[in-house]
């Protein structure tokens, strides 16, 4: 037995001996994946926005005000969260996470989501679209695009009601 504990003793002994030179492994690779910091065209300018078409950055609750496109005055951000915004219009209140378009008209609104990469909605007569490009750490990107402020194309106006006729 006691072969059998000197035997363990000098095992630990014989691992270190021999070679002083430490031996080095190589260190992994490390690859950055620390996505670009959120941009967009108009930054903070949300005055930028009064004409219905702009890009901005959103991180705390802002009005921004429109001359009419859609149907609407003003967009209030209620909040940025972790899936998109939370926001609110004259009418009504709703909320938008990237790769969805709200659309919003006189009488009406839509909306459309896709996966993958969003398409930018293209500029409609009195329509406005909505759109979160991105959202991180706090902070959306909103796009807004719209065509002149006006009526809605026919394809998007509640159908005229048929009268019954009156006959004597």
């Amino acid at each position: 037995m006691k072969r059998a504990v000197v035997f363990l003793l000098l095992l630990p002994l014989a691992a270190c001996s021999g070679n002083d030179q430490p031996t080095e492994t190589p260190a992994p690779a490390t690859t950055s994946s620390v996505p670009p910091a959120l941009a967009a065209a108009d930054g903070r300018d949300y005055g930028a926005c009064l004409d219905g078409n702009c890009e901005v950055l959103v991180s705390d609750p802002v009005d921004i005000a429109l001359t009419g496109q859609g149907g609407v005055d003003r967009i209030s951000v209620r909040a940025v969260t972790a899936e998109g915004i939370e926001f609110s219009t004259g009418d009504g209140s709703g909320s938008l996470t990237p790769g969805c378009v709200s659309t919003l008209y006189e009488n009406g609104s839509g909306s459309r989501c896709s996966s993958g990469e969003p398409e930018k909605p293209k500029p409609v007569d009195g329509v406005l679209a909505m759109q979160v490009v991105d959202v991180r750490d706090g902070t959306a990107v909103l796009r807004l695009v719209s065509g002149a402020v006006g009526p809605p194309p026919s394809s998007l106006r509640p159908p005229m009601p048929v009268l019954p006729t009156w006959r004597p």
